[in-house]
C-alpha cells in the first residue's frame, strides 16, 4: 500500500470516526485550527520508528506556542504553533501482527518522556486495528473508540488536554458515552474498519 493510501486512510479513520462521531470532543478546535500534524513512517525498522517518534516529540517542542517569541512565530510560519501528531506505522511486522507489541513500544517511549521529564508535557495514546481494552468483552464495540486502521500513536500536549477538561467538564464521562453511541450502531457500520485487522 502505498503512501498516499495510507494518507487518504488515516484522514478517513479521523473524520468519520474521530470527528463525525465525537468520540473526542478536544479534536475539533484543534482540527478546525489546521493545528493537528499526520505523519507516516514508513519504515519496518524499530529503531527508525523509536527516531521518529522522538523526533516528532522534539518537533512539537520546537513548534509550542510559548517557545519562541511572537515575532519570531510570525517570520518563521503563519501556522507555526502545532498542537498534536498521530504519528502512523502501516509498514512495521511486529506492530502490525501484534496489538501487545505496539503497547510495549508505547511503553517504551513513555519511559522515554520520564527519563527526560517531558511527562508533564506530554500524552502518548496507542490506536491499532486489533485495540483491545482489558475490561470489556472481545466481542463489545467500545474497543473501536480506539481502532485505527494502522498502528497510530497520537502526541497529545498536556496543557491541551487540561485545557479541554476545562471546557468540557467531567471527561470521566466521554468512554461511557462513546461505549454508549458505539453499541447503538449496526454491525456493517464497523465493516470498513474491521476490513484492516489482522
Amino acid at each position: 500500500m502505498n503512501k498516499i493510501e495510507i494518507q487518504k486512510n488515516t484522514k478517513k479513520w479521523f473524520e468519520q470516526w474521530i470527528l463525525k462521531l465525537n468520540l473526542c470532543p478536544f479534536a475539533h478546535a484543534v482540527d478546525a485550527q489546521e493545528q493537528i500534524r499526520f505523519e507516516i513512517e514508513e519504515s519496518d525498522d524499530f529503531k527508525k520508528c523509536v527516531q521518529k517518534a522522538v523526533s516528532e516529540i522534539d518537533f512539537l517542542i520546537e513548534h509550542d506556542s510559548d517557545s519562541h517569541s511572537e515575532d519570531e512565530r510570525m517570520e518563521n510560519d503563519t501556522k507555526y504553533y502545532i498542537d498534536t501528531t498521530l504519528l502512523v506505522f502501516p509498514n512495521q511486522t511486529d506492530f502490525k501482527d501484534s496489538f501487545e507489541d505496539f503497547l510495549d513500544f508505547v511503553a517504551l517511549l513513555d519511559l522515554y518522556l520520564e527519563q527526560n521529564e517531558l511527562d508533564t508535557e506530554f500524552q502518548l495514546v496507542a490506536f491499532h486495528p486489533n485495540f483491545i481494552f482489558e475490561v470489556e468483552e472481545l466481542n463489545s464495540k467500545s474497543h473501536y473508540t480506539n481502532r485505527s486502521p494502522y498502528p497510530t500513536l497520537h502526541i497529545l500536549r498536556e496543557k491541551s488536554v487540561q485545557k479541554g477538561t476545562e471546557s468540557f467538564g467531567n471527561v470521566a464521562l466521554i468512554p461511557q458515552k462513546n461505549i454508549e453511541k458505539l453499541e447503538k450502531m449496526k454491525d456493517a457500520d464497523f465493516e470498513w474498519l474491521k476490513s484492516f485487522q489482522k
